[in-house]
């Protein structure tokens, strides 16, 4: 966990006001005609560097857990081939109420731009948002079969906490 952390705060810029992930919740909702589909993630790494409001969010999704297991083989294996595409990544810079960046996932870059709820208070962070995510946009498919069990588009909630990161 160190090294990856400091291989994040290396690719910011050097700053004293830079804030790394200490708790997140990310949870993604697939409403279909059969059936709903709901899976959360608390794996996040990250950081903010707030003199130049730049971010770089690293999410395992192979970390998502799902209600049953049969559900978690299905996304790993069949949707996100998470053996291939192990992260899904976040990088960008925050303008005024939005997070503006590009968004990695199955291997597919896509420029985004989210609506954030952002507070700060000097010495933590707190960003939560919800936002949808089009499974064609990044290549993911969904065999002709299942297409009333899982959503073409996915709703996404997140919130997460940053702290200070103090240099050791």
């Amino acid at each position: 966990m160190g090294l990856i952390l400091l291989t994040f705060l290396y690719f910011l810029p050097l700053s004293n006001e830079r804030f790394i992930i200490e708790s997140s919740n990310i949870a993604f909702y697939s409403y279909a005609p059969l059936e709903d589909i709901q899976a959360v993630n608390t794996e996040a790494i990250g950081a903010i560097d707030m003199e130049t409001r730049e971010f770089l969010i690293k999410v395992p999704v192979s970390a998502f857990e799902f209600p049953n297991k049969l559900m978690q083989k299905h996304f790993n294996d069949s949707y996100l081939e998470t053996d291939l595409y192990p992260e899904c990544i976040f990088k960008g810079k925050i303008k005024g109420e939005s997070a503006i960046g590009e968004l990695t996932l199955h291997g597919k870059t896509n420029e985004i731009n989210i609506p954030i709820d952002f507070l700060e208070d000097g010495e933590k962070i707190i960003i939560s948002t919800t936002f949808k995510v089009l499974l064609k946009d990044y290549k993911i498919k969904i065999p002709k079969i299942l297409f009333k069990n899982i959503a073409e588009d996915i709703e996404i909630k997140v919130s997460s906490t940053f702290k200070k990161y103090i240099k050791e």
